[in-house]
């Protein structure tokens, strides 16, 4: 049986709203471990998983006569909006909210890679050195394969305060996503059949997120009028010399331009595009 989650608010008496940070991308783009190391890096902060939000196994559509565990339909989308709208609200996130292994977590998969204890603990100290303004919300971590799709985007653009979108190459991701075992669910478990990644995976993120590329090329440029629909978003680079320890850098430098800009303490450069 899945494990209630453990997360709830810890500053139910701060005067501050928290800071949702949408932590979106392909699978395998490194989401979830990027996530777990922020919500070690800053002490005030807890993370949402969208996996988390996933239907029963019966509810899941099918395509090509398979389930479609990477489609919107597989995701209850408006519980989790409603227990982000709650949580910028002040409530504290559900107890019967249960972690699943999930459609994006691979469980005994092989050569799995996290960022090292080095770069964390040089993170957490430099953001503990931080200016108390930055720090005085606390963070919000959502972590999600789904979360500026096509088919949510109308919805969801309110919600969040900053969104970053990390990408993977087609290679990169059909490896990684190929390299895992299998799922765990809410009624069961799931192994990925021959043909899944090409099939179903890589082709519902591009037709999700094709927009927010020129000529619909996800391993291509953004488009500027993306950026703009959002407003406060990154889209990441789609690789680092340094891997996820260089990601992880990536991400609080720009999680913490982001804050100097809405705080008004520093400047903010230019969206990658």
């Amino acid at each position: 049986m899945p494990e209630a989650s453990p997360f709830t608010s810890s500053t139910p008496e701060s005067t501050h709203p928290p800071f949702l940070l949408a932590l979106s991308g392909p699978t395998s783009s490194g989401k979830t471990t990027i996530a777990k190391a922020l919500s070690t890096i800053f002490s005030n902060s807890f993370i949402i998983h969208a996996d988390d939000f996933y239907k029963t196994d019966s509810q899941i559509p099918l395509k090509h006569g398979l389930q479609d565990w990477d489609c919107a339909g597989s995701v209850d989308f408006e519980k989790l909006w409603g227990v982000l709208r709650g949580v910028k609200n002040g409530d504290e996130v559900p107890r019967d909210l249960v972690h699943q292994g999930g459609a994006e977590d691979g469980v005994h998969a092989p050569n799995v890679k996290h960022v090292s204890e080095e770069v964390i603990e040089r993170l957490r100290t430099e953001v503990e050195a931080w200016p108390a303004i930055l720090k005085k919300r606390q963070l919000v971590i959502v972590d999600g394969f789904l979360l500026f799709g096509e088919s949510v985007r109308h919805t969801s653009s309110s919600i969040y305060d900053f969104r970053i979108l990390l990408r993977a190459r087609y290679e990169d991701a059909k490896r990684r996503r190929e390299s895992r075992n299998g799922y765990v669910t809410l009624e069961g478990f799931w192994q990925d059949p021959p043909g899944y990644f090409d099939n179903i995976v890589w082709p519902n993120f591009v037709e999700e997120h094709g927009w927010m590329f020129h000529g619909e090329n996800v391993e291509g440029d953004a488009e500027r009028s993306a950026i703009d629909f959002y407003g406060d978003t990154e889209v990441g680079p789609l690789e680092f010399m340094d891997g996820l320890d260089g990601l992880t850098m990536w991400v609080v430098q720009k999680l913490r331009g982001e804050l100097e800009y809405i705080t008004g303490t520093g400047g903010r450069e230019e969206k990658n595009l």
